[in-house]
């Protein structure tokens, strides 16, 4: 551990920089290495100064690009000039060597397979033919120079001297042989490593996917048959909840790829703390009675009053409602209570319950993807990548996170985030009781809703149904821009993104030049990292993930009507 550690600080981790500029650093720390070895031999028993200076050059110049590509991010740059200086100081010291008598030829030869190595493409075909021209160059040299016999002053000290550096050449080559190698296996065990995690992914998600479906899929055809009224709200209810869990499952997915992929921004706002917990309270006391779990008490506890936090609010929002899903999920009675506290410059949060608690067995994995502990029946939902991703978000926060727990007495979650103090709020919470105000329903405002899905356009239609607005349907991009050309007096727009021969992006782009005020408010079900800001620079003045949230849409539709 402590050697990996050492590595990790000389090289560089290599699970968090690019293998390619991990390869070159360890390169030129190997190569900074033997060559310090050879200045300190010519040193002591060379008797021209040539080499001496060479070698000693040679070490500095290693050094300090040694320095370069461990410490910045400029790889390209950085296979410039391992490229270039290497051979350029290899060839320099091939003559200073007195040319072929010399082993420093064999070592040009194997740099150019570590070239090779780094290079590809059109580069690599440009460095190859510069690479023979200049081996063509040095036999031109070599062939044409004199044959001096006072080169050494002995036979033993030209046999010392060529074969030490052969053995030292010999030593560079195979440590970096062996660097590529393990690279190579270490490579090959991460691919086959992620296409077991890949099948076992698929495995889970379709199991998990399906779970919810049924429900949708099965009480949708009972419901048709099912006269008592009282049945069929119970089914509805059924349908309702299944259909939160498995767009939850979505959301979880999607944040985990991002988190995965590098791909998840935080955005950093300072926000209160205690309007964040009032929030949750509020969100949370619902949640107890829709569960019938009233019964338990619901605290959240703020000592200091207040305080401005400077961070990601939605992030930590996301990892404090996991936990406290967690919480409720396991506790049937007692009390959840949710804290946050000053100590040593950082935050810490604790979520505690009194539920039935973690064996031991199990604390180690409570953080792995797919964990999914079912204890005393009461987990009947989840994916088990809820608390995976609260441990990579709060590793992104640049936070820690552990829990402490027993068997039937209850579990609780800690974790800290970095703290400095903040003055000013930033960021303010919505809350979650506030109703929404919708303009007075009339006929005289006009929506075009851009959909090329029947169903789709069906839904935002029936939604739009109690408003009274007058809803228009394209059901491509080109139609969509025609269609605002010839009626001026559309107050707003729905633009789905993904559309036949004019995608929404460029519809958009094209209505924005000759009306650039209409509210045009996109409408996708593309979720990954980039969508809303591509919306955002086509000209869309907000952006809806699919499915559709009714009262989410209505808010929007209704606050860019009210301007």
């Amino acid at each position: 551990m402590k050697f990996q550690k050492a590595f990790n600080l000389i090289l560089g981790d290599r699970d968090k920089i690019d293998s390619e500029r991990h390869f070159i650093t360890t390169i030129a720390f190997v190569v900074f290495l033997f060559v310090g070895v050879l200045f300190v031999f010519h040193y002591i028993t060379s008797e021209k100064f040539g080499p001496i200076f060479m070698s000693g050059i040679s070490t500095f110049i290693i050094l300090g690009l040694y320095f370069f590509i461990r410490f910045y991010n400029y790889t390209f740059i950085a296979k410039i000039l391992f490229s270039t200086v290497g051979i350029l100081l290899l060839d320099i010291s091939w003559f200073e060597k007195h040319l072929s008598n010399g082993p420093v030829l064999f070592f040009i030869m194997a740099f150019g397979g570590l070239i090779v190595w780094i290079w590809e493409g059109i580069l690599l075909s440009s460095l190859i033919t510069l690479y023979v021209l200049n081996i063509l160059v040095l036999y031109l040299i070599d062939s044409n120079s004199p044959i001096s016999q006072s080169i050494y002053k002995s036979k033993e000290a030209r046999s010392l001297d060529i074969y030490f550096n052969f053995l030292i050449y010999s030593i560079i080559l195979i440590v970096l042989l062996n660097a590529i190698k393990r690279d190579f296996v270490r490579q090959k065990e991460r691919a086959v490593r992620s296409d077991k995690l890949k099948s076992a992914f698929l495995a889970n998600m379709s199991h998990e996917i399906r779970t919810p479906m049924n429900a949708i899929v099965g009480f949708s055809g009972l419901i048709e048959d099912e006269n008592d009224d009282a049945v069929r709200s119970q089914y509805v209810n059924i349908i309702k909840n299944s259909s939160d869990s498995l767009l939850k499952l979505i959301d979880d997915i999607i944040d985990l790829s991002k988190i995965e992929a590098g791909d998840l921004q935080l955005v950093q706002a300072d926000f209160s703390v205690k309007a964040m917990f009032d929030e949750l309270e509020s969100i949370y006391r619902l949640e107890l009675q829709k569960k019938n779990k009233e019964n338990i008490a619901l605290k959240f506890v703020l000592p200091t009053g207040d305080i401005i936090l400077q961070a990601d609010p939605f992030r930590m929002r996301q990892v404090l409602m996991n936990l406290l899903n967690n919480a409720l999920k396991f506790t049937n009675q007692g009390s959840i209570i949710v804290s946050c506290q000053k100590k040593n410059g950082e935050l810490l949060f604790e979520v505690k319950d009194t539920g039935v608690g973690i064996p031991i067995s199990d604390q180690a994995n409570v953080f792995d993807r797919f964990t999914k502990f079912d204890y005393h029946g009461l987990n009947n939902e989840g994916s088990g990548i809820g608390l995976s991703i609260v441990e990579k978000i709060i590793h992104l926060l640049q936070g820690s996170i552990w829990l402490e727990s027993e068997e039937d007495k209850g579990t609780s979650f800690y974790f800290t985030i970095p703290y400095s103090a903040m003055k000013k709020v930033t960021f303010a919470f919505e809350s979650s009781s506030e109703k929404i105000t919708l303009i007075t329903p009339t006929n005289t405002v006009k929506i075009l809703v851009v959909e090329d899905d029947p169903v789709s356009f069906l839904l935002l239609k029936e939604i739009l149904k109690p408003t009274n607005y007058q809803v228009y349907h394209s059901e491509n991009g080109k139609d969509a821009v025609e269609f605002i050309q010839k009626n001026t007096d559309v107050d707003l727009i729905l633009m789905d993104v993904n559309l036949p021969l004019m995608n929404g992006h460029e519809a958009t782009k094209e209505i924005r030049i000759f009306n650039p005020k209409i509210p045009i408010i996109a409408q996708t079900a593309n979720a990954m990292a980039g969508d809303k800001e591509k919306a955002l620079e086509a000209g869309c003045t907000d952006f809806l993930t699919k499915p559709i949230q009714a009262k989410l849409l209505l808010e929007k539709v209704s606050l860019y009507l009210s301007k």
